[in-house]
């Protein structure tokens, strides 16, 4: 075993915040945590956390030490896994965190097709906010993460980047289907149904409303992309969306997708990150692959 038992623990009450709970997931006594800390400190002579009333916090020197054992850690995954590919064997963990919208499509035919050619991959999939998918991938606790406008941080490297304008998505025998394109000022009086406050469309659509002092007629507001797309569907009215949150819909022709040709609405960027200073196993090097490939095929759909 490459990681000794120290740096296990060490990583463990930092992540945890408590020696209790570090312990609990360890599966062993606090005491022995703590002991071996205690003496790792005694050892350098500086304290690796504060012992505060609501658990235990990095100091410097601890900061110091923790990101020496996860860069540690990601070698040794390095290492197993070129390991691994050196026996033949296509196998490992690919851990990717993705928009909600972006998952009965997009990413469901990338990893459907990766798969296909990698059966033994263990892939881990989740839907975050933006911001959550830049501090879980920036910390290291995920591989990869997809997303639309994620902000810039330091922590992250962009693999695959691609502008993608919005549009109008209206059931296939709406007036405004067989328009090539529109500006906001055709949806005035349309039944919108959008995103809430805050969220990465709906900030882009309000800034455009309150420019172009448009009166949206919102009826309902939801973060659910499948949702927005099935009362579209329904015929309950209208709503925004990038191409990419379309795939299969338009095709099958159960949607319709209008581009906006508005200069008040200036569209979304797709974004595939990384953990900047970290080093992808081979099998996630091939997943970011496949999906930098995908990307170059969004052209079609838009």
């Amino acid at each position: 075993m490459l990681k000794s038992k120290l740096m296990t623990y060490i990583d463990a009450v930092s992540r945890h915040g408590s020696v209790r709970r570090a312990a609990e997931v360890l599966n062993i006594a606090p005491s022995a945590v703590n002991r071996q800390i205690l003496e790792f400190e005694r050892a350098i002579g500086t304290p690796l956390f504060d012992r505060i009333p609501r658990g235990m916090k990095l100091t410097s020197a601890g900061e110091v030490v923790v990101s020496h054992i996860r860069r540690m850690d990601g070698e040794i995954a390095l290492m197993d896994a070129r390991l691994r590919d050196l026996r033949g064997l296509q196998s490992g963990t690919v851990r990717l965190l993705a928009a909600s919208g972006l998952m009965s499509s997009f990413v469901a035919q990338v990893v459907a097709q990766f798969c296909e050619a990698h059966p033994l991959l263990d892939l881990k999939i989740d839907t975050l906010p933006s911001d959550d998918i830049v501090r879980l991938v920036g910390e290291g606790d995920a591989d990869l993460g997809l997303s639309f406008d994620l902000p810039r941080d330091p922590d992250l490297i962009t693999l695959a980047s691609m502008h993608q304008p919005l549009g109008v998505v209206v059931a296939p025998d709406h007036p405004l289907a067989p328009r090539p394109a529109l500006r906001l000022s055709d949806c005035v009086g349309e039944r919108l149904i959008l995103p809430p406050k805050g969220s990465g469309i709906r900030v882009l659509l309000d800034v455009a409303f309150a420019e172009t002092r448009i009166e949206p007629n919102i009826v309902i507001e939801s973060n659910s992309v499948q949702l927005r797309k099935a009362l579209v569907r329904e015929g309950v009215g209208i709503t925004i969306l990038a191409a990419v949150d379309l795939i299969g819909d338009v095709s099958d022709g159960v949607l319709s997708h209008v581009p906006l040709a508005d200069p008040h609405v200036p569209g979304q960027t797709l974004k595939l990150v990384a953990r900047a200073k970290g080093t992808l196993e081979p099998l996630q090097a091939k997943l970011a692959e496949a999906f930098r490939k995908a990307f170059d095929g969004l052209g079609a759909i838009a």
